[in-house]
């Protein structure tokens, strides 16, 4: 059987294994070593934008609080109305520079992807056109988060919530503890963690923006008197008043309404107070705990819970 003489492809010379050396060589003492100028560049530009514009919110936050002193001596308002915008402006300020740092993030690492790209060798005048026919589809194929993006700007720049706020948001009702582009999370009483898109967000309540108001409606006996309940309930909101533990809450005097409403049964009375922002509620009990004692001490009795009859009607 006649024997052929055939070149081995796996065991090249060795001027080709030089040659592929020199090549590699070459490769990663010009391309190789861009690409790495090209990563740490981007890390570095990342590192300085991040600290340029959490430095840009800290010097806006220092100038507010400084226009707002200075707003403050002129209007005369007190210490804690300032306390109040300077804390909303940081939680302004912060929450805007989480964002901007994550935009900032995502530019300098798409650039930096596609200067790295080029040294591989990809053309990347192709691929700049398909990223812009696929953006396109992408857009609208994605209007949903294009629309939660645009409300989430809208909502950051305008200020209508801050992390940190309590909020209602018809779909939930917590604390703020995240805002990005597409969605806000709250922490809810219960602990859950709520995430809605902005783009579904219709109508905000924020609790934590300028005052609260603490609401106590009562539920009075109809046999009780009702000028006597007055000056208890006068008392009572003259004691909370003066008591120096609730000096920084309280941001207005305790208004006591007259009869609201009045059946065979009770009659309702309403205490209303004007506090600091997320305060109304520690601020209702303790005006509960303070009309329950005076009125157990002065003899004033509140109305019976009503009960549903077997007919249905309420008795």
């Amino acid at each position: 059987m006649p024997e052929f003489d055939l070149p081995l492809l796996a065991d090249p010379s060795a001027e080709a294994t030089l040659s592929y050396l020199d090549q590699a060589l070459r490769w990663l003492l010009s391309n190789g070593l861009m690409i790495a100028v090209i990563l740490v560049g981007a890390a570095i530009f990342t590192a300085l934008a991040r600290w340029l514009i959490h430095r840009f919110f800290r010097t806006m936050i220092a100038s507010s609080t400084k226009l707002t002193g200075m707003a403050g001596s002129v209007a005369k308002r007190d210490r804690r109305d300032q306390a109040a915008s300077a804390k909303r402006i940081e939680q302004r300020a912060s929450t805007l520079s989480n964002v901007a740092v994550n935009v900032a993030t995502l530019i300098i690492w798409l650039i930096a992807t596609v200067m790295i790209l080029d040294k591989i060798g990809v053309n990347i005048a192709p691929v700049i056109a398909s990223l812009g026919v696929v953006g396109l589809a992408a857009g609208i194929g994605a209007q949903t988060i294009i629309k939660d993006i645009v409300a989430g700007v809208v909502m950051l720049f305008e200020d209508i919530i801050a992390v940190g706020d309590v909020v209602d948001l018809e779909y939930a009702t917590g604390t703020v503890v995240n805002i990005n582009l597409r969605v806000t999370q709250l922490r809810s009483l219960d602990g859950s963690l709520w995430t809605v898109r902005n783009g579904e967000i219709i109508r905000v309540g924020n609790m934590s923006r300028g005052y609260s108001k603490a609401v106590v409606v009562l539920d009075l006996d109809a046999g009780a008197d009702d000028a006597r309940v007055s000056e208890v309930l006068a008392r009572v909101g003259e004691e909370l008043t003066a008591d120096p533990e609730w000096d920084d809450v309280l941001a207005g005097q305790i208004e006591v309404s007259g009869i609201l409403s009045e059946d065979g049964a009770r009659y309702q009375r309403r205490v209303v107070v004007t506090v600091t922002p997320g305060s109304q509620w520690a601020t209702e009990m303790e005006l509960r705990r303070r009309i329950r004692e005076a009125f157990a001490s002065e003899g004033i009795s509140f109305a019976l819970p009503r009960f549903a009859d077997t007919t249905g009607a309420s008795a």
